[in-house]
């Protein structure tokens, strides 16, 4: 019995309903994409009472602002040929002690489990977060304000809950360095927040 052609193999493998890998998008459309992505964050920012989002976008295109008790940022991503929204919160930093992190990491995976929905519970770092990264070629034009809402959202929520669970410690722990986006957000947003007082 012959074998099928790749092209055959590929089609049947199509039709039995197998995702099949995207075609790789051009660098102009690539970039045209990404300015489209970061129009809508920008509109979400707006939304929120941020009035100039380019006053809180650092070099790499990261944009940082505050939702309720939340701090987040957001970016149109590239990789692979590919463009991804990705949505960050940190919602605390992780207990020094040891007996809190296991609680906490089953608490967090219990969450994970029930959490409809485009954002999920994580660690960066030294810190507790709710994120998503979602491929911006799946996203309709309000699935970016709903992502970016959900992350926040979710962030504003859980944030005190967990801290008043979680947060309490009888140690220390050193502070790591902190990544340059993380650094900026937090300089960023206090700024942001300073502006609107004044």
């Amino acid at each position: 019995m012959p074998s099928k052609t790749p092209a055959k193999r590929t089609q049947a493998l199509a039709d039995a309903g197998v995702p099949q890998p995207k075609t790789r998008v051009s660098p102009a459309k690539l970039q045209q994409m990404k300015q489209a992505a970061e129009a809508q964050i920008d509109d979400f920012m707006k939304k929120i009472g941020v009035p100039n989002p380019a006053e809180l976008t650092d070099e790499r295109g990261w944009r940082y602002f505050n939702f309720g008790s939340a701090d987040g940022w957001a970016c149109a991503l590239e990789g692979h040929g590919e463009l991804f929204l990705a949505v960050h919160a940190p919602i605390m930093r992780l207990p020094s002690d040891k007996d809190l992190i296991l609680p906490l990491m089953r608490e967090l995976l219990e969450m994970n489990a029930g959490m409809p929905g485009l954002a999920h519970l994580g660690i960066m770092g030294e810190a507790v977060i709710v994120s998503s990264t979602q491929p911006v070629v799946d996203l309709d034009p309000d699935d970016f304000e709903a992502c970016i809402y959900r992350v926040m959202k979710l962030a504003d929520d859980l944030d005190d809950e967990l801290k008043a669970k979680y947060g309490g410690t009888a140690k220390k722990r050193l502070a790591p360095a902190k990544p340059a986006a993380q650094t900026l957000g937090a300089k960023s947003v206090s700024k942001a927040s300073q502006s609107k007082k004044g």
